[in-house]
Formats: structure tokens, sequence, C-alpha cells
């Protein structure tokens, strides 16, 4: 390998210790896992609150699967963890 190209590389590279602080602050799962987290029967109500543009913040992928923050939805409800 190039030792330029190498350089350049481990430069866009992000530290262990980077990702160390994002996996503290991000635990992504789906809908139908925090309908069960919060004890629901099925993620129905989450549906209903993303079409009226309310509930929790919540994230697509490419292929429209719905995420939710875990760390996020904990802090909203008040939950420490």
């Amino acid at each position: 390998m190039n030792i330029k190209i190498a350089a350049s590389l481990k430069s866009a590279c992000v530290s262990d210790e980077a990702l160390a602080g994002i996996a503290e602050k991000v635990i992504l799962v789906s809908s139908k896992q925090l309908s069960k987290i919060l004890g629901k029967r099925n993620d129905s109500s989450l549906r209903a609150a993303r079409s009226h543009n309310t509930g929790f913040k919540y994230y697509t992928d490419k292929q429209g699967n719905i995420y939710y923050n875990l760390i996020e939805v904990f802090k909203e409800l008040g939950v420490k963890i």
C-alpha cells in the first residue's frame, strides 16, 4: 500500500475513543422493540404519534425502517440510566 494513501486513510478514520463516546450516547432500537420496552402490546401508538408528528424523535434508514434512540427516549421520559 502506498504510504501517502495509508496516511490519508488514517486521518479519515474515527478513533476508538470517539467510537466509545458515540456508543455511550446512541442505542438504536426498532419501533417494535421500543413498544416492548415501554410495555405496549404493539407499536401502533408509536406509529400514530409519528403520523401526527408528535411523540419521540425517530430515525429512518434507507429502506424506510424506523429506529429510536433509546437514550433520548429515556431522557424525555425522565428515566435515569
